[in-house]
């Protein structure tokens, strides 16, 4: 039985400071994280023993879960628990980036236990989750996002209901990060170019970014965890942006759509992540530098 409480599954790099941020608004809060909940809650949140005891007491809950397949076991097991219980007309508010095919599968799967989807994917990286104001690009029921709107106000300064449909919030992350993660090789090969010639990182960063070549990396992973030789802090590891990169490879790949030139980008960063998974995105840099010089 709800009792008025929002939930939140999934306290990492990102979803910790999303609940957090929630709970500072002045709302009553469940929280559970298989990692250590008691570690990771945010100040004021009841902890939970489960999944499922989230799922049974909070109307509106959000996931933020590493990999497409814990996203997946997550959703069964609250399709699972809730359909034991009896239901009842909650709204899972999903913040991952898992892609198209899953989101749609995920909100068949809960249509069953009564339960309401909404693709959600956030875009902004840790920093704009600690500062709540994370861009949200949300697929599902108008009224459904209607109902969410405070739990997913409370970590975002915009939100975009791009459609109806559970999966077209994944297709819009996923354009977006293929624009971003491919952009991060294009900057390195650029910036390791503007080296070799006697340039200095915080001399070009500082012509490109009141210059054309702007963009979010050179505004912000490069000055804040590159150009300062700290190559960590971003929040996310290779794989993750190897994962979230390779949605759109084969998406564009299995749709026929253009998608030659972000390929070559994914092949980069597919070199990267399986030389080290766990490495900071941030070194991306002297990996395309230092390893992905052409050999004459």
């Amino acid at each position: 039985m709800s009792d008025g409480i929002l939930g939140f599954i999934g306290l990492g790099n990102m979803g910790q400071p999303m609940a957090k941020n929630i709970c500072a608004k002045g709302y009553r809060m469940i929280v559970f994280d298989v990692a250590g909940t008691a570690d990771r809650a945010p100040e004021g949140a009841e902890i939970a023993q489960s999944v499922g005891e989230v799922a049974r007491r909070a109307d509106v809950l959000a996931l933020s879960l590493p990999t497409v397949a814990i996203n997946r076991a997550v959703v069964d097991e609250i399709a699972a628990g809730l359909a034991d219980s009896g239901g009842g007309a909650k709204v899972i508010v999903d913040t991952c980036t898992i892609g198209q095919e899953a989101a749609a599968g995920n909100a068949a799967i809960l249509v069953d236990a009564g339960v309401t989807y909404l693709d959600a994917p956030v875009s902004g990286l840790p920093m704009r989750a600690e500062s709540a104001s994370l861009s949200t690009m949300v697929a599902g029921p108008s009224g459904a996002v209607a109902k969410a709107r405070p739990l997913i106000e409370g970590y975002s300064a915009n939100i975009f209901h791009v459609g109806e449909t559970a999966g077209l919030g994944q297709r819009m992350k996923v354009v977006n990060n293929a624009l971003y993660i491919a952009s991060l090789v294009v900057i390195s090969e650029g910036l390791a170019f503007g080296e070799r010639g006697g340039l200095t990182l915080d001399d070009m960063l500082a012509v490109i970014n009141t210059s054309s070549g702007q963009s979010f990396g050179t505004q912000n992973v490069f000055p804040q965890h590159i150009a300062n030789g700290s190559f960590d802090g971003t929040g996310a590891e290779a794989h993750i942006i190897k994962k979230d990169l390779g949605l759109f490879v084969d998406g564009a790949a299995a749709e026929g759509s253009p998608g030659a030139t972000i390929a070559e980008a994914y092949r980069a960063i597919a070199a990267f992540s399986d030389a080290e998974p766990t490495q900071d995105k941030a070194r991306i840099y002297p990996f395309v530098r230092d390893e992905m010089t052409p050999k004459i």
